[in-house]
């Protein structure tokens, strides 16, 4: 198993980058990756890939030196372990909002004595064929990541609670739930969502946990940095609309 480079970029206090994919191509992960982006966040929760679709974009993640991380659907062991076993070095899980259900999470991503992960000589593991499966685990308890989501209010409200959670990495902002939860869907700039933002942010900061955001068209990646954000991330349907107009509004001006 390679080293966690996004991990590793975390531990040292520092900024990393990802790129929510919700499109299952071997091409675009290269390009991400030759781009230089620290890892691809691959979106299982809101499109129609598989384990076996994301076993391609883990195969071009490996390739080009990026980090492959899965928001699966929801939290349970049965969605986690098949993405795990087939080589993504992360799991992202949506609306979390307990320390509980942080645990659930570490329970079904480390094997033990972290957690109660099922073992195998699979591909994450490089079947069997590279090493001994007891170093195997001790690494890849070491290696992998668990992201929770934060998108509604009793997430808000748990947010220290959740990020004392031994063994969870950091939370990311889900900003369009949040503004549902709170009332103005799609308000991604409501008062009242800034201010669970700064609450999630001042968690982040209490814990040492990273904190994460998604950078929107025509909003500065820095302005997230200078906030205290240190996941920093955008979709790739916003780079190819913001970077589409641009180019149209050039040739056609």
């Amino acid at each position: 198993m390679r080293t966690n480079r996004v991990k590793e970029k975390l531990n040292a206090g520092e900024v990393v980058t990802g790129v929510v994919l919700q499109e299952a191509s071997l091409s675009l992960v290269e390009i991400l990756g030759l781009l230089g982006f620290d890892f691809i966040f691959i979106d299982c929760e809101h499109s129609p890939m598989n384990t076996e679709s994301v076993l391609h974009l883990i195969l071009g993640a490996e390739i080009r030196g990026i980090t492959p991380l899965v928001r699966v659907p929801q939290n349970s062991p049965e969605y986690i372990l098949p993405y795990l076993d087939s080589g993504a070095m992360g799991i992202i899980i949506p609306d979390m909002s307990s320390s509980e259900e942080a645990t659930m999470a570490i329970n079904a991503v480390k094997y033990l004595p972290q957690g109660q992960r099922g073992l195998a000589g699979v591909r994450s593991a490089d079947y069997g064929l590279r090493g001994s499966l007891k170093e195997y685990v001790k690494i890849a308890n070491k290696e992998t990541i668990v992201f929770g989501v934060v998108e509604s209010i009793q997430g808000v409200a748990n947010i220290e609670e959740v990020l004392s959670t031994e063994g969870l990495d950091g939370m990311i902002i889900g900003t369009n739930d949040l503004s549902n939860s709170i009332g103005a869907p799609g308000e991604t700039r409501h008062p009242l969502v800034l201010e669970a933002i700064e609450k999630i942010l001042a968690a982040g900061r209490h814990s040492g946990k990273a904190i994460g955001g998604l950078v929107r068209g025509g909003e500065l990646p820095k302005n997230y940095k200078d906030q205290g954000f240190r996941i920093i991330m955008t979709s790739l349907i916003s780079l190819i609309v913001t970077t589409g107009k641009q180019f149209l509004q050039s040739a056609r001006s």
